[in-house]
C-alpha cells in the first residue's frame, strides 16, 4: 500500500496507534494528535514540545524566499503550535540539512530570521544538528515551551455548544503563495503573509489567563482541516456560519482580480496560523468583543457550513496533505 492511499493524516493516526502500543510513561500526559506534546513537570507548570520542519522545494522556493525569511517562518510555524496550547515559548533546537551550494552568508541570514522572532518572544536557541544534504536545504526545529495551567488547551474539549471564535483572517497566505508562483506583480500584503506569518503568541496567553477556553487549534493545514481535526479529537461536529469566516480586505481584490473563488483560499489555503477556539456559551460573551465567532460545536458529528440565507453550501474535505493525491 503506497502513502498516498492513506494520506498524511491516516499515517499519522497509524503511527499515533503504534506508539501507544509500545510504551506509556505517566509523564506524557498528551503525545501524539495534538499541536504540542504535553510533559508533566512541576507545580502548575507543565511542559510542551513541538517540531516542525520546512524543506526546500516543498515549504518555500529560494525563487521568493529570502534566507532570512526561511529562517523567520521556521521558527514562526512552530511558535503557533505553542500558541495553540496557550503556552509560553522557551527554548529551541535547531536542525539544518545544508547543501555544498549554500554559502556561509546565507547561513547567517537564515540564522537572523530565527534570532529575529527568537529575541521577540525571548526563545534561547539551546543546540541543534548540522548535517549535509544532497538535494535542496532542510530546516528543522524543535521548540520547548511551558503551560500557563496544567496540561495546556488541548484539542479534544470542545463541547455541543461551544461558539467557535478564530483570530484574524483566512486565505491570505495562500493568496500570496499563489501570487509569487504565478509571478504576480504587487500583493505586497499577501506575499508578506505567506512569507512570515505572525504567531499567535499573545494571543494564546491571553485565552489561556482566562480560563474559559475548552479547545484550541492552529489553522496551518487550513481553516476547514483545522475545524475537522478540531471536531475529531473532541468528538463532536460543527455549523459554521459562512458569511462570517474574517476575510482581508486584499484577499476579496485578489479574488476579482484573478477570478479564484475565495472559498479555495479561505477554507483550504492554511499556513495562515491563525487560532480557532471554542468557549461555552455563558463565557463567550468577552470572546465576541475581541475576536470573530463563525460558528457553533454540535453533537452531530459532521462539518456544515450555512450562508446567511440559510442555505446549506457544499464544502467538501480538501485541506492540504502531504501525501494525499488530490494535492498534486
Amino acid at each position: 500500500m503506497k502513502i498516498s492511499k492513506i494520506g498524511e493524516f491516516g499515517l499519522i493516526e497509524r503511527i499515533r496507534k503504534r506508539a501507544n502500543r509500545v510504551s506509556k510513561r505517566k509523564e506524557i500526559l498528551t503525545g501524539i494528535g495534538d499541536d504540542c506534546a504535553v510533559i508533566k513537570n512541576t507545580g502548575t507548570e507543565y511542559l510542551l514540545v513541538t517540531t516542525d520542519t520546512l524543506s526546500e522545494n516543498v515549504h518555500f522556493s529560494k525563487k521568493y524566499f529570502s534566507a532570512f525569511d526561511i529562517g523567520y517562518k521556521s521558527l514562526a510555524v512552530n511558535l503557533s503550535d505553542i500558541a495553540a496550547m496557550g503556552g509560553i515559548p522557551m527554548c529551541c533546537l535547531v536542525t539544518l540539512c545544508l547543501p555544498n551550494s549554500i554559502t556561509i552568508k546565507e547561513i547567517d541570514e537564515l540564522y537572523r530570521g530565527i534570532n529575529f522572532l527568537a529575541a521577540k518572544y525571548n526563545v534561547q536557541v539551546i543546540g541543534g544538528d548540522i548535517i549535509k544534504s544532497l538535494s535542496g536545504l532542510t530546516v528543522s526545529i524543535s521548540l520547548i515551551g511551558k503551560t500557563l495551567n496544567k496540561r495546556g488547551i488541548l484539542r479534544n474539549g470542545a463541547a455541543p455548544g461551544d461558539n467557535i471564535f478564530c483570530t484574524g483572517s483566512f486565505g491570505d497566505s495562500a493568496a500570496g503563495l499563489f501570487a509569487f508562483q504565478k509571478g504576480i506583480a504587487g500583493m505586497k500584503y499577501l506575499k508578506e503573509k505567506h512569507l512570515r506569518p505572525n504567531a499567535r503568541i499573545q494571543e494564546g496567553i491571553y485565552l489561556a489567563r482566562t480560563g474559559k477556553i475548552t479547545s484550541m487549534i492552529d489553522s496551518s493545514d487550513g481553516l476547514d482541516k483545522s475545524l475537522r481535526i478540531l471536531c475529531e479529537e473532541s468528538k463532536t461536529g460543527c455549523v459554521i456560519d459562512y458569511d462570517k469566516i474574517p476575510i482581508s480586505a486584499e484577499l476579496k481584490r485578489f479574488t476579482s482580480l484573478t477570478g479564484i473563488g475565495l472559498e479555495r483560499m479561505a477554507l483550504y489555503g492554511g499556513e495562515e496560523y491563525e487560532l480557532i477556539f471554542t468557549a461555552s456559551q455563558k463565557h463567550s460573551a468577552v470572546f465576541s468583543k475581541k475576536f470573530s465567532k463563525i460558528g457553533i460545536v454540535t453533537k452531530q458529528k459532521q462539518i456544515s457550513y450555512i450562508n446567511k440565507t440559510g442555505k446549506v453550501i457544499k464544502i467538501g474535505d480538501r485541506g492540504f496533505d502531504h501525501f494525499s493525491l488530490r494535492d498534486k
